[in-house]
């Protein structure tokens, strides 16, 4: 009996030796393609050919509140190409009808909205969702956009401007349509800094 125990506590031991084992070696590249799935989520806003660095490695660090809105500190990130800054990837936060929108939002060095996408939200499903993939065309209509477009090209058409709002949700329209602008003016404020934000 006691033999049986031991050899069956020693099978348990070697068992777990083994998967402590594996997971050591198993450990870094687990981490490594954690690391390229982050990076192909957040980097799928800028266009194939526009950066060759690793914009994930170039951290730049983001104070909570302020013109992006966001209720923690947070992380932006500079995209570069041949070494010269090519965009700068933000969060912002805007304020939906269910609750905080949040958004990441790639601008140009010359303060241009190349791109925008909805990290999280809690807006009603089937209205004003904005991780259905029909909003995504929406959100591509602000491209280009800058601080500097009329305030009608800013505008919703429910406020008599020249933006389509999402059918049935003026609301969370207008949270994004102040996000992204916000995103812009903040840009436009520590353009130096974030720009300078290089190893």
């Amino acid at each position: 009996m006691k033999r049986s125990a031991a050899l069956l506590l020693a099978i348990a031991l070697c068992g777990a030796a083994l998967l402590a084992t594996l997971q050591h070696f198993a450990a870094p590249r687990i981490e490594q393609q954690r690391q390229a799935a982050a990076e192909r989520a957040l980097l799928d806003l800028l266009p194939a050919g526009s950066y060759d660095n690793r914009p994930l490695q170039h951290p730049i660090a983001l104070p909570a509140g302020g013109l992006l809105g966001n209720a923690r500190a947070e992380l932006g990130y500079l995209a570069s190409l041949n070494g010269q800054p090519s965009a700068v990837l933000l969060p912002v936060t805007g304020k939906g009808y269910e609750g905080p929108i949040r958004l990441l939002v790639a601008i140009t060095p010359d303060g241009q909205l190349l791109a925008s996408k909805v990290l999280q939200q809690q807006e009603t499903p089937g209205l004003a969702d904005l991780l259905a993939p029909n909003r995504a065309a929406w959100l591509h209509g602000f491209a280009g956009k800058t601080l500097h477009d009329d305030t009608a090209s800013w505008t919703l058409r429910a406020d008599q401007g020249q933006v389509d709002q999402i059918a049935g949700a003026t609301i969370t329209s207008r949270a994004v349509t102040d996000a992204l602008q916000r995103a812009l003016r903040f840009f436009d404020a520590e353009r130096q800094r974030l720009l300078e934000a290089r190893p």
